[in-house]
């Protein structure tokens, strides 16, 4: 391992045990042995924390020059710091010639890497869905349920509390968008005993925990009375201006309920004043120093750190994909087996 990879490999095990992020670990050894990225030109997009440095650490054990943007829009400024530290470059709108972009929301879809990009989340897709490149989705894959269902469902209420709401027992949630975050906050809920409604455009009354129950988007009246008489309400549907016209935009202003947005985009459109949702439109959880802990987060961060290496190995065609379905297996035979969330897994079928 580099002298760069070996020095956040020491930093990171002073704040995290390793059953926290046993895949990112077995990872870095075995690049820092192969190399198999060596000198590609890899620009990282993933938003800047300190389990973020754990995914750059195993990219330079693989040999990669790595690249982070100079003004990542959602990152903790210290961490941007340390990573620069550590040897790792940050791109202007001047730099343009990569190899491989691990993008996040398809921020970097205008640019022409060599071998293609892997994008991080789903909001990313209408971005890059035209691009005449290979592009490989990791939102796509079952891995990312990890981090969607369990981490930002808890990162949701961790962030609840950093802000001083606790004693959630009782009290009422609509959860709007019943996707992979949105069932992962009704999970969190219901351990609190909250009293939880859906929105979702489509019919999910049969899919949803008991006492849990569903109404439709398509109706402003309800669905704008719904959220004026929750005590919270939050975005999870992935899609900007995912509430635009479908709600009575005063009523929803003039109400003391609490909004939030779990999504990357602005879910709740340009209606709605960012200073009337909880971090400015922001994802809530990214308040935290950690938005998403690294035990939910490291697998993901793995698999998408793995898809350069299908990248540069495999050829691949000018569309949309889903990653690989043997890199995900191995990746989740590694956290269920080493990591401290193994037994989350194995609770929940899907990712077994």
């Amino acid at each position: 391992m580099n002298a760069h990879a070996a020095n956040l490999k020491n930093y990171l095990l002073s704040h995290y045990q390793e059953q926290e992020w046993p895949t990112l670990l077995q990872q870095a050894e075995e690049w820092s042995s192969t190399r198999p990225l060596e000198g590609l030109r890899i620009l990282d997009a993933t938003p800047v924390f300190r389990n973020t440095l754990a995914k750059y650490m195993a990219l330079m054990a693989a040999g990669a020059e790595l690249w982070i943007p100079a003004h990542p829009p959602i990152c903790n400024r210290d961490m941007v710091a340390l990573a620069r530290q550590h040897g790792i470059r940050t791109a202007s709108k001047f730099n343009t010639e990569f190899d491989i972009i691990l993008d996040c929301a398809g921020q970097y879809n205008r640019l022409h890497p060599t071998l293609g990009f892997a994008e991080l989340t789903r909001s990313g897709i209408p971005r890059l869905e035209r691009v005449a490149h290979p592009v490989i989705v990791v939102d796509a894959g079952r891995i990312k349920r990890i981090e969607t269902i369990l981490g930002t469902g808890d990162g949701f209420f961790r962030a609840l509390e950093q802000l001083g709401h606790r004693d959630f027992a009782g009290k009422s949630l609509l959860v709007i968008g019943y996707g992979k975050v949105g069932r992962g906050v009704v999970l969190q809920a219901q351990q609190r005993g909250m009293r939880t409604t859906v929105a979702d455009l489509r019919d999910v009354s049969d899919e949803l925990p008991t006492g849990v129950h569903a109404i439709g988007m398509d109706n402003a009246e309800a669905l704008t009375a719904a959220i004026t008489h929750s005590w919270c309400t939050v975005t999870c549907t992935g899609r900007i201006n995912a509430l635009r016209r479908r709600i009575h935009t005063a009523d929803v202003h003039n109400s003391s309920t609490l909004l939030v947005n779990l999504g990357v985009e602005d879910e709740f459109g340009a209606d709605i004043m960012p200073e009337r949702v909880l971090n400015r439109k922001q994802p809530l959880n990214f308040i935290l120093d950690e938005p998403t802990a690294m035990r939910y987060i490291e697998t993901t961060m793995a698999l998408h750190n793995a898809c350069a290496l299908e990248l540069l190995t495999t050829d691949l065609p000018h569309t949309l994909m889903p990653p690989p379905t043997d890199v995900e297996e191995r990746l989740l035979r590694i956290a269920t087996e080493r990591g401290c969330i193994g037994a989350e897994l194995r609770q929940l079928g899907h990712l077994r």
